[in-house]
């Protein structure tokens, strides 16, 4: 059944068809309904011509310098299907093989390190087990990270917008920060965010009955320099963020609200706070290609809370 979020439909879940005729398990979901006229989607055949043609949207693409490379398989290799996701694990990676995919798009790094090093993983069984899967499987992964942020509007938080229904509110003027009509209890946010965000648990600084008008967004890992100086500059309601050092911003809005300072903090955790955008990149690659199959799996919390 599909159902509408914010101000888009999104298709419930169900199979994903590669163009190998093979089926994928319940970890596919289905990606966003398309939106963009077919016409402007262009045929592409090869890794490299998905990538040419992803950049193709990105300002001031290709950049000098960025993380976003060709880290496992051949920019030469015929592309079956492409997966989304935002940590391209072990679970994901047999996923998109049994999807019949070949091409994982993943917002981070497959190599436990930003820059994706792997000279220091070279004897590491775990990494080894990893690139012989990739290879058995011949499938290649793509880094979509700094590209995806650079989008016009950013993808990871328009797609997060979408998920909580709050895309209404984005202002491209103040990206990262979105003011609600009336206030809203902090509580009554927090329980929005969870469900939205299909969030097993986020951590909270404040008071849940403290009323909440203006949230700045600050998904995936933000500068604790950079979540601090919004904190002075907009003086938001919230800080909604996916990681923090805990010595860092956390310590920081302790102290403020200490000293009667507003501002609260809720912490997501990494995955959960990035994980729309990458189901939204699955939507808006699959508006600019034609003729491959796009789909989205959710690398999924890697916690347990008891």
């Amino acid at each position: 059944m599909n159902k509408r979020i914010g101000s888009r439909e999104i298709l419930g879940r169900r199979e994903f068809i590669s163009s190998t005729g093979k089926g994928v398990g319940a970890l596919l979901i289905a990606p966003l309904s398309a939106a963009m006229p077919l016409q402007l989607a262009t045929p592409v055949g090869t890794v490299q011509e998905v990538i040419d043609n992803i950049l193709r949207y990105i300002p001031d693409a290709p950049f000098a310098k960025t993380v976003d490379v060709l880290v496992a398989g051949s920019g030469d290799q015929p592309v079956t299907g492409i997966v989304t996701t935002m940590f391209p694990t072990i679970e994901v990676i047999r996923a998109t093989a049994s999807a019949g995919a070949n091409l994982i798009i993943a917002h981070e790094t497959p190599f436990y390190n930003h820059q994706d090093a792997t000279d220091w993983l070279q004897d590491d069984p775990v990494y080894q087990e990893k690139v012989r899967l990739l290879k058995e499987y011949k499938i290649a992964i793509w880094r979509f990270h700094d590209y995806w942020h650079r989008a016009r509007p950013d993808g990871i938080i328009l797609g997060n917008l979408i998920r909580l229904g709050w895309d209404r509110y984005y202002n491209p003027d103040r990206p990262r920060l979105i003011k609600f009509p009336k206030s809203i209890p902090l509580g009554t946010l927090v329980a929005h965010v969870k469900k939205g965000m299909r969030a097993q648990q986020v951590r909270v600084i404040g008071d849940l009955e403290q009323p909440c008008q203006s949230i700045y967004l600050a998904f995936g890992f933000m500068d604790s320099k950079m979540q601090i100086a919004a904190i002075r500059q907009y003086q938001p309601d919230l800080i909604l963020s996916g990681e923090t050092r805990e010595w860092e911003t956390v310590e920081r809005v302790r102290d403020g609200r200490a000293l009667g300072a507003n501002t609260s903090l809720v912490v997501l955790g990494h995955e959960v706070s990035e994980d729309a955008g990458m189901a939204y990149a699955a939507q808006w690659i699959g508006e600019r290609i034609a003729g491959i199959p796009v789909a989205h799996v959710p690398s999924g919390d890697p916690f347990m809370f008891h």
